[in-house]
Parts: structure tokens; C-alpha cells; sequence
């Protein structure tokens, strides 16, 4: 005998209050539309709660997404708190696809919404890129939400379930987190060994990659290293040969995470060579955020600082000068991305050498006191210049 309707209901899996709030809150908080012509963006439930029209696929910038962000920013939140008020990855996902079975699920209200009622399949699809993963088309993750809009009651109810203080995430740290309850073990840290290689050739073992590597001669070298990649002085190509048999030097950036095989035949090739590993590796490469240069006139200070992939933005970039000739700038890289959004495609990064995303802050000091208020400053081509006058 088939099982009746109750009896179906109760094998369901039902969300708690708690769990429904939090992801209504964190999906509705941390994300909205990716508008043309919207900056700062809204998240959905800000557009709900200041009653703003319903934007149409005009307004849409035509962007996607893999759904796999939302999940990951999910449990990034929810890091420190109780695994009880925690959805497993299933329903989470049951969630974003708009079916999740909620206490009430036979009412309406607006504490029950789902994904799909925050961010509609029609003018936000849900697919599968190249059947490798899921996309959504048309959102975009916000780490700093405006906040006004929600009330104390939801606000405080929020940091008792998540132990956080303020809304505020760390960008990079939130959109690389691993997922979390039910979920495979999150991906290796960058310090773990590269994943095998896919080829039919068997895995070397870490024995041998050893016996390899000593005869790598570690020298000091001067200069920037690209995160995660190894800066070598490798053999170059057979062109412009030289009277002994020579090549001249050149740099080799590799991609990041070499597999097992391909690392053996890099350091292979590279007897001879310089191999940077660990802080020395790990350094910052590409134009740098904070270069300074300053510069004395009889009257004046000027000082030019170097800010690519930095933005002008009236919420998230400022620049102060202090009596004393303290300058102090805030702001927010949207350089060196993991993945890129382009053309309604994902592009993942092979390699990333520009300034990592996120914020930073720089401080600095003019050689004398300035009459703070004098500042004449212009932003552009990633240089900020300033003139200031002295006190």
C-alpha cells in the first residue's frame, strides 16, 4: 500500500525557524542583481524593503555566477556557529533550486521565501556550464551589505545564531571557503601537495620528487615572485644562441597547482636554475597596491601612489591627510580574481599575478606638518597624485 500525504510530509526533511531565518538572511543579504547601472548594489532584501520596482533583463549586466559562491559565502557565515541552526549542502541546494520543504510549506509568507522568489529563473536562469558545473545568470556577491534597512530584532537574532559582530566578510576568504555539513573535505590549502595528474602515467612519489629537487640550487633572488608559482632561471629556447652554446636567462611563471607530473619536468629541466619556495614564493607579484613616491617644493608636498585595480568609490575608497602630514588610504583591488566574469562566461584563472582582491589600507607620512584642508588630489590610471600645502 502506497504511503498516504502525512505519511509522505513526515519523511520529508523539514528546515527549523532557525535554519529557514538564516538562509533568508544570508542569501538575501549577501547577494542581489547584477544591475548595468546600480553601484553601490542593492541585495535582494534591501530592494524588498525599500519597495524598489522590479528590474527587467534590460537592467541585467548579463553576468554569471557558479552557484557553488552562494553555497560557500552559506558556510562561511555560519563558521562559529551551532551545527544545529546549519543546513546540509542537499537542502541548501533544494533551497537554491526554490523546492525546499519548509514548516509551512502549503502557506505564504514572507519569512519563507525561497532563492527562486529572491532572484526569479526568469530573469535569473539556472544552468550547467558546459555540463561541468551550475551557474546562475546575473548576481553578484556583496561582502559589505548596507545594513540600515534591517531591523534590530533580525539584526541581533542574526549575531546570536552566527557569533559575528557585524556583516562585514572577508571577500576573498568567504568566496574560497570550503562547504561545509555533508560535503566532501574542502579543497588543499596552498601549502598541500598539487593534486595527481589526470594522465594515464601513475603518480611519482614524494621520494622522488625529493631526489629532483636537490639538485635545485636555493640561491637568494631579487625581486617579486608571483604567488603560488615558482620563479626559476630555466634554460630558454634554442633562439639567439650565443658564441658558447648559450641562452640567455629568462623567467618561467607557472600555472598555479602544477600537477605531480608536470612539476618533475619543469624541475627536471631546471638543474642549473633558482627556485623561490615558501614566504619568498608566496610574495606579492604584479603591480604593487601602496607604492609611494613624494615629492618637496618649496611651498608643497606631492606624493604619487601606485593603485591598480583600485576603483573610485564614494562607499568604499577614501583618502585622508593629517595635520601632522599623515596620509592614510582605504579601498577595495577587484584585480587577480580566481574566476572572471565575462561575455556570460567563467573563465578560471590558470594564473594570477596581479594584485589579489579585497581591501587594503595604506598610511604613510609626508616629510612635515600640511594644512590638511588644501589637499588637491587626482585619481586615475591606477595612480593616485596629491598635492598638499605645507603647514
Amino acid at each position: 500500500m502506497a504511503p498516504g500525504p502525512q505519511a509522505a510530509k513526515s519523511n520529508r526533511c523539514i528546515v527549523t525557524d532557525d535554519q529557514q531565518f538564516l538562509l533568508l538572511f544570508i542569501i538575501g543579504t549577501y547577494f542581489g542583481p547584477d544591475l548595468k547601472d546600480e553601484r553601490p548594489n542593492k541585495s535582494a532584501l534591501q530592494r524588498i524593503a525599500e519597495g524598489l520596482p522590479q528590474y527587467t533583463s534590460e537592467n541585467l549586466a548579463q553576468s554569471q555566477m557558479k552557484t557553488c559562491i552562494t553555497e560557500r559565502v552559506y558556510y562561511y557565515v555560519l563558521r562559529m556557529a551551532s551545527p544545529s541552526v546549519l543546513v546540509k549542502l542537499p537542502l541548501l541546494r533544494q533551497f537554491i533550486k526554490g523546492n525546499l520543504y519548509t514548516p509551512t510549506h502549503d502557506l505564504t509568507g514572507d519569512q519563507y521565501r525561497q532563492f527562486t522568489d529572491l532572484f526569479p529563473t526568469k530573469l535569473h536562469p539556472q544552468s550547467r556550464f558546459r555540463d561541468r558545473y551550475k551557474t546562475v545568470d546575473n548576481i553578484i556577491f556583496i561582502h559589505n551589505p548596507d545594513i540600515s534597512y534591517i531591523k534590530p530584532e533580525d539584526m541581533e537574532r542574526f549575531k546570536c545564531l552566527t557569533g559575528l559582530d557585524d556583516l562585514v566578510l572577508d571577500k576573498v576568504a568567504a568566496i574560497n571557503a570550503s562547504v561545509g555539513v555533508g560535503t566532501t573535505p574542502p579543497a588543499p590549502s596552498r601549502s598541500s601537495p598539487p593534486a595527481p595528474s589526470r594522465s594515464s602515467t601513475p603518480p611519482v612519489p614524494s621520494s622522488s620528487i625529493s631526489q629532483k629537487r636537490k639538485h635545485v640550487n636555493y640561491d637568494s633572488l631579487e625581486g617579486q615572485a608571483p604567488p603560488n608559482s615558482r620563479l626559476a632561471s630555466l634554460p630558454a629556447p634554442p633562439l639567439n644562441v650565443g658564441p658558447l652554446g648559450r641562452v640567455g636567462t629568462t623567467v618561467l611563471v607557472l600555472p598555479e597547482n602544477p600537477t605531480i607530473e608536470e612539476w618533475n619536468n619543469i624541475v627536471a629541466a631546471s638543474r642549473n636554475g633558482i627556485e623561490l619556495v615558501g614566504t619568498a614564493a608566496a610574495r606579492q607579484a604584479g603591480p604593487l597596491v601602496g607604492l609611494v613616491d613624494v615629492g618637496v617644493s618649496d611651498n608643497a608636498y606631492l606624493f604619487r601612489v601606485s593603485l591598480p585595480g583600485v576603483r573610485r568609490n564614494a562607499d568604499d575608497f577614501s583618502c585622508k591627510v593629517q595635520p601632522e602630514g599623515k596620509v592614510v588610504i582605504e579601498g577595495v583591488t577587484e584585480t587577480g580574481q580566481r574566476y572572471i566574469y565575462k561575455h556570460n562566461q567563467v573563465f578560471h584563472m590558470r594564473t594570477r599575478n596581479l594584485c589579489r582582491p579585497g581591501p587594503f589600507k595604506i598610511s604613510f607620512h609626508l616629510p612635515g606638518p600640511v594644512k590638511a584642508c588644501e589637499l588637491i588630489a587626482n585619481f586615475g590610471r591606477g595612480i593616485l597624485e596629491g598635492i598638499v600645502e605645507k603647514a
